[in-house]
């Protein structure tokens, strides 16, 4: 991860001395890491099918390290990385022959997990825990291509409740973590939502986006 992290400072600072040397990127959506060598790769590039950039890594390419794997993705505009995730995990345990990548440039944030997503995220299950369970772990219902949880807790207008999903009953693997912005959410890093209306707690995952968000039923 640390090698991850080192290789895309170097790619902006790389960006800079481009546009001096004026020198540019291809513009795409690419799915950066050590199979890349940690910079944008055409043969990393996503291709744009329906409302998704996908890409299709074989598993032969990944570095697990205790069982994850980790990637980026980059977006190149005008020649230059203008939106770059946080490092996403893969679990070997839910990694096929190979994983697909979902991107949605115009959700992503730099830096976080938002606008984008994989195939092992869409693989089953995924628990959720917070304020209105005393963090016990449920199970998250795979429905839509959504994880949902309808948690029956009756929630009172302006009521704040934190939260958080894992990919087991005991949190581990400990990058699966997830709360909303960053997977490998740790102690103190929870989902936070306030009830806009009285009703009851629904709790929702989007896989491909990596979109964590409760709402009052």
């Amino acid at each position: 991860m640390k090698k991850l992290i080192l290789s895309l400072l170097l790619i902006m600072i790389l960006s800079g001395c481009m546009t001096l040397l004026n020198i540019k990127l291809p513009d795409g959506v690419y799915v950066v890491g050590n199979f890349s060598n940690g910079v944008p790769n055409p043969e990393y590039k996503m291709a744009l099918q329906g409302d998704f950039y996908t890409l299709e890594l074989p598993s032969s390419a990944l570095n697990f390290e205790n069982d994850i794997a980790w990637y980026q993705v980059v977006v190149v505009e005008n020649g230059k990385p203008v939106k770059n995730t946080s490092g996403i995990p893969l679990w070997k345990q839910l990694v096929g022959t190979t994983v697909t990548v979902y991107a949605t440039p115009n959700l992503m944030e730099n830096d976080t997990a938002k606008g984008v997503g994989d195939s092992e995220k869409e693989t089953p299950p995924w628990y959720c825990a917070g304020d209105f369970n005393n963090w016990q772990h449920e199970e998250m219902t795979y429905q839509d291509g959504k994880f949902v949880l309808n948690t029956g807790y009756s929630v009172s207008y302006g009521e704040t409740i934190k939260y958080k999903i894992a990919r087991n009953t005991d949190w581990t693997p400990y990058e699966e973590q997830f709360d909303g912005t960053s997977y490998n959410a740790r102690e103190n890093q929870d989902a936070v939502f306030t009830a806009d209306k009285d009703g009851t707690l629904i709790i929702e995952f989007d896989p491909k986006t990596s979109t964590l968000q409760a709402y009052v039923k």
